[in-house]
């Protein structure tokens, strides 16, 4: 038993050193987020936590009835919100999930059967979600139902909701009734299950797994019952070919029943977990074979693709010129050979120095951005709303902070529930879940990494976080039934609570100004046409032009450029109101005018009475054609990302594709009104007076407040 618990040291220490360091750069240096401020990130982390503290005590005064009436406000509060978005935000995610719902309609057209896109036959584990996908698109047409985007979101909420409350099951069950409104709490403000809850593609679907594997295994250590296993075999079998990633998970559990039961049963169960997942993985050929896929090796990327994808500097992300790389090869063995050739130059070229720099920004681009870069992939909207402003538009600011405080808390309630295994040395939950998130954490130091490749242990890890709150409350408080701060602590812990409140106000007011009365260029976008990576020429024998609808006033056009032309060519970029026939803009720029990868902008005056239809027109009027203006556009595919308009070239209609292009309203405005700002201060000055006096709350022992001690 010493052994284990040395090792259980060992690996705590390591985990606090790790996550600690993660923690600091969340704060201080976070990569790829917009909001960076590191004093309100920290003042605000440390204010919310004093929140849920003092929300933790007030709860703890309810009966069965009050808890019952907190859990179902906040799981309604949830609901609430998932529902709006699903209906508000119609939206289409980029890169692999664009190219799945493609093959999916089209096998919704062609009796389910899969095209042959090569894209498939490189990347198979993409196959059973593109069914899935297709399945879901059939019984929709089947009820009669054929918006995909409400069936999409509606799919990805169950997930997410089967996840949640999963969860929340064992949370309630192992940690109690009150640490789970704490849980629900943090998972209504966490801001990348609302970004990606239109993203239809492994990481969300993958998410009821991680949560169903870990309810089946909780339930056998409470009854120790074997055929728990099996069910266990099966999510894994099939959770596997939805997210390979998933089977981190099988490690870390038998290393946690090491440290439970003795090596027979840890045999028994791996055995079992492993015959049930060889079984169930027989059939998934045959299974796909149904729908029309059959496996080339000729094409197929083999692993080690990744692993060299995961060494190219500086971040070792997706890159396209990597997949160019690896796709020459015309079959899988020299596919294999040739990545190892370039794996092990790299680590040659290297050296321990850039390797350990390379690895840093990994870990860092990965693990530092709380907002999991959703709104890198899910880009493409049919509609603007307000949530659009907030979530993905010239609001998002808002979005990112929450999202990075409440990854800052996280964080540290991970590094708090650590702690907790040096004075109680507890082989719990906690253990499994801290052991996945390192393998996670080390299988992406190898592999390539991505902020949004974390997304699926992001419920594990707010399960985590919510043991080290329950170890914060038991050194705060005492072990009575309706808690209060502990006599010993209580005076400095209230002037340390008094000030984090005064300051938090005082930075409220502090930001009125830049917030809520200084005006800036804000953009309402009504088209935001971003996905454009494919080059369409605009040269003397090419014209582009790009239909689209809209019905509020716009003051701006962008054209994303793709490449620059030569500075003495001329372009003439022409709008025109196809429903009156008037020019709205017509003016010709010189090649110069250009920037590579960005958005071209051209001012107008749109201002239409009703829906309107316009047309833009980008017409080559002198210059070289051999270095001529190349604007964005994306693969021809079964996705229409903008079907208010349409691209045309020559004239020709090209179906189911449009260039990259913006329609924006911009005005002078603050953030947020005055008036709706001054009412966020004003409620957060009630909830910090509130909870201010809820820690300054006495037991009955001391002589105050008999009513509480005795209800």
């Amino acid at each position: 038993m010493q052994i284990k618990k040395n090792l259980g040291y060992i690996f705590y220490g390591m985990f606090i050193i790790i996550l600690g360091y993660l923690l600091v750069r969340s704060i201080v240096m976070p990569l790829n987020v917009e909001y960076n401020n590191s004093f309100v990130l920290l003042l605000f982390s440390i204010t919310i936590l004093f929140i849920m503290l003092g929300f933790f005590q007030l709860t703890c005064r309810l009966n069965f009835k009050g808890d019952l009436i907190v859990t179902s406000i906040l799981i309604l509060a949830l609901i609430l919100s998932q529902l709006y978005l699903m209906f508000a935000l119609q939206m289409d995610a980029h890169a692999d999930s664009f190219g799945i719902k493609g093959q999916a309609l089209q096998m919704l057209q062609n009796g389910g059967q899969f095209t042959g896109d090569s894209y498939f036959l490189v990347y198979p584990n993409n196959v059973l979600t593109t069914i899935i996908r297709y399945l879901l698109y059939a019984f929709g047409a089947a009820i009669g139902i054929t918006n995909t985007y409400l069936l999409e979101s509606g799919f990805v909420i169950l997930c997410m909701n089967i996840t949640f409350f999963t969860l929340f099951y064992i949370i309630r069950k192992e940690i109690g009734v009150k640490f789970s409104h704490i849980y629900l709490l943090i998972i209504i403000f966490c801001v990348p299950f609302y970004g990606y809850l239109t993203y239809f593609y492994s990481d969300t679907l993958v998410l009821p797994f991680t949560a169903l594997i870990l309810l089946f295994y909780y339930l056998y250590t409470k009854s120790n019952k074997w055929f728990y296993f099996i069910i266990i075999g099966i999510l894994f079998a099939v959770g596997y070919h939805i997210k390979p990633n998933l089977i981190i998970m099988l490690p870390a559990m038998v290393i946690h029943l090491c440290f439970i039961k003795n090596w027979r049963k840890v045999l028994l169960n791996v055995l079992i977990v492993l015959v049930v997942f060889a079984g169930v993985n027989t059939l998934y050929t045959p299974f796909t074979e149904k729908y029309g896929f059959t496996r080339d090796d000729s094409l197929e990327f083999p692993q080690s693709h990744w692993i060299m994808m995961g060494l190219k500097g500086p971040a070792g992300r997706y890159d396209s010129s990597e997949f160019l790389y690896t796709k020459q090869f015309d079959t899988k063995e020299k596919k294999q050979e040739a990545n190892k050739k370039i794996i092990k130059e790299r680590l040659t070229t290297y050296g321990p120095a850039k390797l350990l720099e390379l690895y840093n920004m990994k870990m860092l681009s990965t693990w530092t951005d709380g907002t999991r870069a959703y709104s890198w992939y899910v880009k493409s909207a049919k509609e603007y709303p307000a949530a659009y402003d907030y979530l993905f538009g010239d609001k998002k600011v808002f979005a990112d902070a929450f999202s990075q405080i409440f990854h800052i808390i996280n964080l540290l309630l991970i590094i708090i529930g650590a702690f907790r295994f040096f004075k109680k040395q507890e082989f719990d939950l906690a253990l499994l879940i801290n052991i996945t998130l390192i393998g996670v954490w080390l299988f992406h130091l190898i592999w390539e990494a991505n902020q949004r490749y974390i997304l699926f242990v992001t419920p594990l890890m707010i399960m985590s976080s919510i043991y080290g709150f329950k170890f914060l409350v038991d050194l705060l408080y005492t072990k009575d039934k309706i808690p209060v701060i502990k006599k010993t602590i209580r005076k400095p812990f209230l002037m340390i609570s008094f000030f984090i409140f005064v300051l938090s106000i005082f930075t409220m007011l502090y930001g009125i100004k830049p917030i809520a009365l200084d005006k800036d260029i804000k953009n309402h976008y009504l088209v935001n046409q971003s996905y454009a990576y494919q080059q369409v020429q605009v040269n003397s024998k090419q014209t582009v032009s790009q239909t689209f609808e809209v019905e509020d006033p716009f003051s701006h056009i962008g054209i994303y450029v793709l490449k620059k032309p030569s500075e003495n060519n001329k372009y003439r970029i022409k709008i025109t109101n196809k429903n009156d026939g008037k020019i709205i803009s017509d003016d010709v720029y010189n090649g110069s005018s250009f920037t590579e990868n960005q958005y071209f902008p051209v001012n107008v005056s749109g201002n239409p009475k009703d829906k309107t239809n316009y047309s833009i027109q980008i017409i080559s009027e002198e210059g070289n054609d051999s270095n001529s203006l190349a604007i964005g556009t994306y693969q021809k595919n079964n996705v229409d990302l903008y079907a208010g308009g349409a691209m045309y070239v020559n004239g020709k209609n090209q179906p189911y594709q449009d260039i990259g292009f913006t329609v924006i309203e911009q005005t002078e405005a603050p953030f947020i009104p005055w008036y709706k700002y001054a009412l966020i201060i004003i409620g957060f000055i009630g909830i910090a007076s509130t909870i201010f006096l809820t820690f300054k709350r006495k037991n009955h022992s001391e002589g105050k407040d008999p009513n509480i001690a005795n209800s």
